[in-house]
C-alpha cells in the first residue's frame, strides 16, 4: 500500500541555498539572504573585533545543532574543506536552545544572523569573513504557474 504525503499543495516547492541535485527546477524565485554569523557569550575570551573567517575559530569548543540538521552539516562540510573539524561540545535542537547555551558560555556557534538578532543582548556577534556564509536562498519550483493555489500564496507570501 503507498503511503499518501500529508501536504501535497506544497509538494513542488523546495527552498535550496543554490540549484543543484536539492532544486531540479525550471523556476527558481531569490527569496532571502542568509548571513551566517558567530555568537559567543559577551564574556567569551579570545573573540577580537568584528569580524572573523571560520579558520580562526576551528579550536574553539561549539554548541551544534542536532546532528543531521541541514545548516549543521553544511558548516561541518565547510570545516572539512579547511582540513578542520568542528569540536562540538553539546547538540540541541533549535536555535533558540543553540542562542541559549552559547549566551551561558557553553561554547561559540554559527547560526544565521536573524536567529542572533533574538537574542543580541546576551550574545556578542562577529560577521564571519568566508564567502560560504552569505547564502541566498531560492523558492523553487518546477512551474510557478502549475503550483496549487495554496503553494501559489505560499511562494507569493516568501517572494
Amino acid at each position: 500500500m503507498r503511503s499518501r504525503r500529508p501536504w501535497p499543495a506544497v509538494r513542488p516547492i523546495s527552498a535550496s541555498p543554490r540549484p543543484g541535485p536539492a532544486c531540479r527546477i525550471s523556476s527558481r524565485n531569490r527569496f532571502f539572504i542568509d548571513r551566517l554569523v558567530v555568537i559567543a557569550a559577551r564574556n567569551w575570551p579570545g573573540l577580537e573585533g568584528r569580524t572573523i573567517s571560520l579558520t580562526e575559530i576551528l579550536g574553539e569548543s561549539f554548541v551544534g545543532l542536532s546532528t543531521g540538521h541541514a545548516l549543521q552539516e553544511h558548516i561541518a562540510r565547510q570545516a572539512a574543506r579547511l582540513g578542520g573539524h568542528l569540536h562540538v561540545r553539546i547538540r540541541v535542537p533549535g536555535l533558540d536552545n543553540v542562542c541559549r547555551l552559547v549566551a551561558q558560555g557553553a561554547g561559540i556557534a554559527i547560526v544565521p544572523e536573524s536567529a542572533a538578532r533574538h537574542s543580541a543582548r546576551t550574545l556578542r556577534t562577529l560577521r564571519l569573513t568566508d564567502d560560504w556564509a552569505t547564502r541566498l536562498l531560492n523558492l523553487c519550483a518546477r512551474r510557478f504557474d502549475d503550483l496549487t493555489p495554496q503553494a501559489k500564496l505560499l511562494a507569493a507570501a516568501l517572494a
